[in-house]
């Protein structure tokens, strides 16, 4: 099997290490028992077995792997343990175990068998939770762990950082408030399995505690573990509120006072409407270059799209010459809008490129199956006033779509709602709350990319403010010049969050250090 089919990611030996040496701190000399619920190559097992000042240790390990089983029982040969082959989703046992830790499987919903499925809804449904969360099989392994604990066990988990950040696992950060009474998170500055681009945390959780409530530690280095050189913050404001546990980094007081701020504002829906761009199921073939174009005979069935943020310049507006330097420089920028009544009249040469779309198989993917005719892309509709990438890194984008071009699912379509205009939604939208926002409603992931899915840019508040079409101009301008987005930022805050907040000076200074906050934690940086 590969990883991707057993979401099995070896952790570092490091790792592991830091992790057996906490949970043990608290049971020095005592006799205790461990459960794992996904052994592996048994990385865990021997940092249980290099652990000094432990009393008499038990360990009850399952892995679906036979062959991991055989390498872990030669690293831990001593009596009163067990491993077994086993599906954890399976596992039954009386018995219950002073710590359960170790390295869950990483498996996405889509990967997941049907009855896999059917065994998560039933541990989250025996939690008191919806099944509607089962979107990675993590989930059910943390749940089920907490189960199989005493009542004054420990939880020492690798778990993926979407924990912290994601609407689904909003009510597993619930579930963990009311099973711990103290909960330290972990996160790092680099990425702990390169391998998977996955972004991950440590999960320590308490049973019972004198020290009660959420902690957290961003580690910059490894070596912090090592010499057990971290500080542990604890932050009631963001356990409190539905903020992202991702946003540790701020302070009570600033987590307030953006909240505060945000009583303020009405969202950007309130604006405008907003949906994503349209769904092909294969943009390598529906979205094509003007060379592709010429040499099928497909001119009458194309128009004009931006089919990444990557093919977008760095300004405000995208128009008719920014375009036609997508075309130029021969990138996909033609797509293909079939209708249904063109079938039965394409010319030979039309048919000879659907026919690499059937060897490809294209026609054979789901979406397309669900179609009449599997190369008429459904839900077209029409060009958008302006377009939202829902991918950004150095700050999220928004652009007036003057080049009357379409755009994938990479972007959300915006059009204005009555007595708004679209230049004046775009001017006010670059001012650091609203940016600030966009950290904190957004989630990230390897390499610091941003992302909003479509209920979190619909919620972004915007402190909208009017300015006229030759103030439009000017601001166009002066973007394009601009060295970086500070820059805009320096000549945007005071007049727009000045004039629709009142805000002073030094509160909106305090916001844009909240911004370099955000940002310098998602990018792993010291200066943005």
């Amino acid at each position: 099997m590969n990883k991707k089919e057993t979401g099995s990611y070896y952790t570092p030996d490091y790792l592991a290490e830091f992790m057996s040496r906490r949970v043990f701190s608290k049971y020095k000399g005592k006799t205790i028992s461990i459960f794992e619920p996904s052994v592996g190559n048994g990385k865990f097992v021997k940092a249980i077995k290099e652990t000094q000042g432990v009393g008499r240790i038990s360990i009850m390990g399952i892995d679906v792997e036979k062959e991991e089983l055989k390498k872990v029982r030669k690293i831990w040969c001593k009596k009163g343990s067990t491993f077994r082959k086993c599906d954890f989703l399976d596992f039954k046992t009386d018995s219950k175990f002073s710590i359960a830790i170790g390295n869950p499987p990483y498996i996405k919903g889509n990967r997941l068998t049907s009855t896999q499925i059917k065994k998560c809804k039933k541990i989250h449904l025996d939690n008191g939770l919806s099944s509607k969360s089962i979107k990675n099989i993590w989930t059910s392994f943390l749940l089920k762990s907490t189960f199989l604990l005493k009542e004054n066990g420990i939880l020492a988990l690798v778990l993926p950082l979407e924990l912290l950040q994601v609407k689904f696992t909003e009510e597993i950060r619930e579930f963990l408030k009311n099973s711990f009474e103290r909960i330290e998170i972990f996160t790092f500055d680099d990425l702990v399995f390169e391998s998977i681009g996955q972004d991950t945390l440590v999960l320590i959780a308490y049973k019972s505690s004198e020290e009660k409530g959420v902690y957290y530690s961003n580690i910059k280095d490894k070596s912090q573990l090592e010499n057990q050189t971290y500080i542990l913050k604890k932050n009631e404001a963001l356990v409190h509120s539905n903020i992202k546990w991702t946003h540790h980094v701020l302070s009570s007081d600033e987590l307030i006072f953006l909240h505060n701020l945000k009583e303020d504002l009405k969202p950007i829906e309130y604006y405008c409407d907003s949906k994503p761009g349209i769904v092909t199921a294969a943009n390598s073939f529906f979205i094509i270059s003007e060379e592709v174009e010429k040499k099928y005979g497909l001119e009458k069935y194309t128009v004009p799209i931006v089919q990444k943020g990557l093919f977008v310049n760095g300004g405000v507006v995208f128009d008719k010459k920014d375009y036609l330097q997508l075309v130029k420089s021969n990138l996909p920028s033609k797509f293909l809008k079939f209708e249904d009544n063109d079938a039965g009249k394409f010319s030979e040469k039309v048919l000879e490129y659907l026919e690499i779309g059937e060897r490809e198989e294209i026609h054979a993917r789901y979406k397309c199956q669900k179609r009449k005719n599997w190369f008429v892309v459904p839900n077209v509709a029409n060009e958008p006033e302006a377009f939202f990438l829902k991918r950004s890194h150095r700050y999220p984008k928004i652009i007036k779509n003057s080049a009357n071009v379409f755009v994938t699912d990479s972007a959300y379509k915006i059009s204005m709602n009555n007595g708004y205009n679209i230049s004046s939604l775009i001017y006010s939208f670059y001012n650091s709350l609203t940016l600030a926002f966009a950290e904190l409603e957004g989630r990230y992931y390897g390499g610091g990319v941003l992302e909003l899915v479509p209920s979190e840019f619909k919620k972004l508040a915007i402190p909208y403010f009017e300015i006229t079409k030759s103030e439009f101009n000017l601001y166009r301008k002066s973007f394009e010049r601009k060295r970086n987005i500070e820059d805009v930022l320096a000549q945007n805050d005071y007049r727009i969050l000045n004039s629709t907040l009142k805000l002073s000076n030094r509160k909106i200074q305090k916001i844009s250090k909240i911004r370099q906050k955000l940002i310098l934690k998602r990018l792993r940086k010291n200066e943005v």
